[in-house]
């Protein structure tokens, strides 16, 4: 073998490893835009369980409709906790023990709790962290006439093209300057006056 032929040899080598570079690069970037939208599709998911988990909550309670109204509320400037008497009658076999308006106190405060993800919290040196909720969460709840609206708004992972089903959490700057990484879902419906023979 000459000295020509022993470069030409090195030359393919440096080639071959250059696809194959190029090729794990692709490779691993798939496999993050992957990861990035199996985590946009978790995050609606969450949110679609809230929105659902508090017209539940409001169907349960409809004579206190007005008493569920947020505008813009983030979890974290929620200070107030679930009402006792909701764990006491819990605690009871489920006997009466808050009144319609400390229902409706006690469901906002643990529904805030849940979108701050407080259902599942780890420990870390020491410290207790909520890792199941939204990034970012922001909750409007708006309620006419027995229409009831629930929107939630928390921050993506890209920029796109801020949403235009709701204006909940959009132009306080938590999203990004133009709301580029806003992504919100609004979850509609109706919830009658109940009967007027039933009690309080």
């Amino acid at each position: 073998m000459n000295g020509r032929q022993a470069g030409l040899g090195l030359i393919e080598v440096l080639v071959a490893a250059l696809v194959f570079a190029l090729g794990l690069l692709g490779l691993l970037g798939a496999q993050i835009s992957a990861k990035q939208h199996g985590m946009e599709a978790l995050q609606r998911s969450v949110a679609t369980e809230l929105a659902r988990d508090l017209l539940e909550r409001m169907r349960s309670n409809p004579r206190q409709l007005e008493a569920y109204r947020l505008d813009n509320v983030a979890p974290a400037s929620a200070a107030s906790s679930p009402r006792a008497c909701a764990r006491l009658a819990a605690a009871a076999g489920g006997s009466p023990g808050c009144s319609p308006a400390e229902l409706a106190e006690h469901d906002l405060a643990e529904w805030l709790q849940l979108l701050a993800g407080a259902a599942t919290v780890v420990t870390v040196d020491g410290a207790q962290a909520a890792v199941a909720g939204l990034l970012e969460p922001r909750a409007c709840v708006a309620v006419t006439a027995g229409r009831v609206s629930v929107a939630i708004a928390w921050r993506g992972l890209e920029p796109m093209a801020s949403p235009g089903e709701s204006s909940c959490g959009s132009g306080g700057g938590w999203y990004g300057p133009a709301d580029e990484l806003r992504r919100v879902l609004v979850m509609q419906s109706w919830i009658g006056a109940p009967d007027s023979g039933a009690g309080e």
